[in-house]
């Protein structure tokens, strides 16, 4: 399976890296470049630099780095084909090519593989291999929760026979996976004793799905009372499922997100099930776990406006509280659905019927409304002190939102309902602000990122200053330093296994394009560290983030808009290299006294070489 090259470029052509990354995690412009908090580490200060020009990203923290199609690819965790696809898809380009058989060459089309092989296995399992008396009791359990033939089918149901190695006997008879690569995936378990057994057993199946329609995981919920374990087991987090970028369900309800403009917000999978099957498409569910700030941005694509609809119960009260404030912060629009005590979307539907459902959801609260609700039913609202705490609490939440407008309008609106002064509102909500937003002090306005450096530990991973700045030579230098290193630049020179993969690429690059392009030439690299080595050093040499406005005149700006003599610096390198490479000669051969004419020869020639580069200077 493979795309032409010259599609790839067009695919990149249409697809501005800032639009792009900006579309999955809020972007903010710094001087030339742009930054962001890097999604593939706990970032707390923005380390991920973007550029424009360039086109490439990368992270002085953890090193990630890469092109518009390496972002994709990281972030949702899928196959550079698969990012090409959605890129495609993003820009309107018509992408066809012949799918031969299953990608199986990388860690992460084999997880996929997996899990499409074992969402059809529990399917199968569930539908035609389980009989006897196990059958009659899981399908009675089906009925009960009215899981239907059809429901079955669309949400892709299955059944994990309740014995301890079925999927894993199923997967040894197909011998095409490795039981390394079932464990990755979170099928099979490693006991104690050394042997594997099936993750999930005598569990109702739920297939879960990434955006774009792959199975990611499973959630198999208990049926049998014997079952120790708990109501939901989940998959365990692996290279293509991070819970907190997953939103189950948003692979069948995505369109009809984006055509009504607004989403329904539920927890579990049954209660997105039942409320799609009743009529209402627009619906997704965090799964049981805390909304996240990914999954909200992942909303944000298709509409700014958010109903919660979370269970009645304490944890539910729990839940919704802590995803008003995630919410607000992405500056969506948000209302909450309450239902009455005891009743959660399902077993509302299934007892009273779509209809009364849909008056719920017609009287859907404001954050304000909501609040006063829970204050109100547990009588909370009565005394000064209930009631100061409780203005106190619907102002914190509204120190969430970022637009300063929506907030002046929000605080409004409490004024006029609760005939308060705004005036003492917003000095609460200035109070709110600096207690939720208290910004790191810094020594400095001004942050320099630092050149990545690898520390030395082995000849793979120590790459010398000469070694790094050959590669900035290469990425910023022009055509007549381009043509100085081919002529002069032998990869004996280099002493880092890396160094010379990148640099003899380099050179084929310019013999076949005859210049090279960054955000390009990352397409032809699939090495990680290969990828993050180049874009650590093509951010521009002690890039300036400014936190303050510097004047024209200043030392920084003046040194900053110096001109870097790419001729001059790569001939100093080279002169570098040469000298190392005597140097080590030199080394090689004082073992033998036979040497010692060569030792004499070798120390003149760089002796000559530090003599024209002090000239030179």
């Amino acid at each position: 399976m493979r795309i032409p090259f010259e599609k790839i470029e067009e695919i990149s052509a249409a697809n501005d890296i800032i639009e792009v990354i900006s579309s999955y995690i809020p972007v903010k412009k710094r001087g030339k470049s742009f930054l962001a908090l890097c999604p593939f580490h706990a970032d707390k200060n923005p380390s991920l630099t973007i550029s424009q020009e360039k086109q490439v990203y990368h992270c002085f923290a953890c090193g990630a780095g890469g092109n518009v199609f390496t972002f994709v690819q990281e972030y949702e965790k899928i196959t550079f084909i698969e990012a090409a696809q959605s890129l495609a898809l993003r820009a309107g380009i018509d992408l066809k090519f012949r799918d031969i058989s299953p990608d199986l060459s990388n860690e992460i089309s084999r997880l996929y593989e997996i899990n499409k092989t074992a969402a059809k296995y529990f399917n199968e399992n569930l539908v035609n291999n389980i009989s006897g008396s196990e059958r009659e009791y899981v399908f009675n359990y089906l009925k009960q929760r009215n899981l239907t033939e059809g429901v079955i089918k669309r949400f892709g149901i299955g059944y994990a026979s309740n014995t301890w190695d079925n999927l894993r006997k199923f997967f040894e008879e197909e011998k095409i996976f490795k039981i390394e690569d079932l464990e990755k995936a979170g099928l099979l378990v490693t006991g104690e004793n050394k042997s594997c057994y099936d993750r999930f057993r005598g569990r109702v199946m739920f297939p879960v799905f990434s955006e774009n329609g792959k199975v990611v995981a499973f959630g198999g919920r208990k049926i049998f009372e014997d079952d120790p374990l708990g109501k939901y087991i989940n998959s365990p987090e692996t290279k293509i499922y991070n819970k907190s970028r997953i939103l189950y369900g948003l692979n069948f309800s995505k369109e009809f997100i984006r055509s009504s403009d607004y989403v329904i917000l539920v927890e579990g999978y049954m209660d997105l099930i039942t409320l799609f099957e009743a009529g209402i498409k627009n619906v997704v569910a965090s799964s049981g776990t805390s909304l996240t700030e990914e999954q909200v941005i992942l909303i944000s694509r298709y509409t700014n406006n958010i109903a919660i609809l979370y269970d009645a119960d304490l944890a539910g009260i729990k839940a919704a509280k802590r995803g008003i404030e995630i919410i607000l912060s992405q500056n969506m629009d948000l209302t909450v659905i309450t239902l009455p005590e005891n009743e959660d979307p399902d077993s509302m539907i299934k007892k009273f019927g779509i209809k009364e459902f849909n008056k719920y959801f017609e009287k859907r609260k404001s954050i304000i409304s909501f609040i006063s609700s829970l204050y109100e039913k547990e009588n909370k609202i009565s005394s000064v002190t209930d009631k100061t705490n409780f203005i106190k609490e619907i102002i914190n939440y509204i120190s969430f939102i970022p637009d300063k407008i929506k907030r002046a309008f929000v605080i409004k609106e409490l004024s006029d309902i609760y005939k308060l002064y705004e005036s003492d509102l917003r000095t609460e909500l200035d109070a709110a602000l600096k207690r939720n937003f208290k910004e790191a002090r810094i020594a400095s306005s001004v942050q320099l990122p630092k050149k990545p450096v690898i520390k030395k530990r082995d000849n793979d991973k120590y790459i010398s200053k000469p070694e790094l700045d050959l590669i900035e030579i290469f990425l910023k230098g022009g055509s007549d330093v381009l043509l100085y290193l081919e002529h002069e630049l032998n990869t004996n020179m280099i002493e880092n296994r890396k160094v010379e993969i990148i640099v003899l690429k380099f050179l084929d690059e310019l013999h076949f394009e005859g210049k090279i392009e960054l955000s390009t030439f990352l397409n032809k690299i699939e090495d990680d560290e290969l990828k993050s080595i180049l874009t650590g050093i093509n951010n521009e040499k002690d890039e300036i983030n400014m936190g303050m406005k510097l004047t024209p005149d200043s030392i920084i700006s003046r040194n900053y808009k110096k001109k870097t003599d790419y001729m001059r610096y790569a001939k100093d390198v080279i002169d570098k290299l040469k000298i190392r490479r005597i140097e080590n000669e030199i080394e090689e051969l004082k073992s033998d006294t036979a040497n010692f004419d060569e030792i004499i020869r070798l120390k003149k020639e760089s002796n000559s070489l530090r003599t024209g580069k002090k000239n030179n200077h």
